[in-house]
């Protein structure tokens, strides 16, 4: 697999956690105030973590990491 396929996958993960998040905390707002507070943190540090990733790629990408001529 190569690092385009890894990265993604990586940020098709990400994604569906996000939204598994988005979607408990919606889910739970009214039965379990706790438990929507943790899907709600879940979800917005799987955009951080998103975010982190990109910049990332865009400074590996600058540096010639990724493209094999570095």
């Amino acid at each position: 697999m190569n690092s385009l396929a890894q990265l993604l996958e990586i940020a098709s993960r990400i994604d569906h956690l996000g939204n598994c998040a988005e979607w408990i905390a919606r889910e739970t707002c009214h039965t379990d105030n706790s438990v929507s507070q943790t899907g709600t943190l879940i979800s917005v540090l799987a955009e951080d973590l998103r975010d982190k990733i990109t910049n990332l790629v865009q400074e590996l990408e600058q540096a010639g990491a990724l493209d094999g001529t570095h």
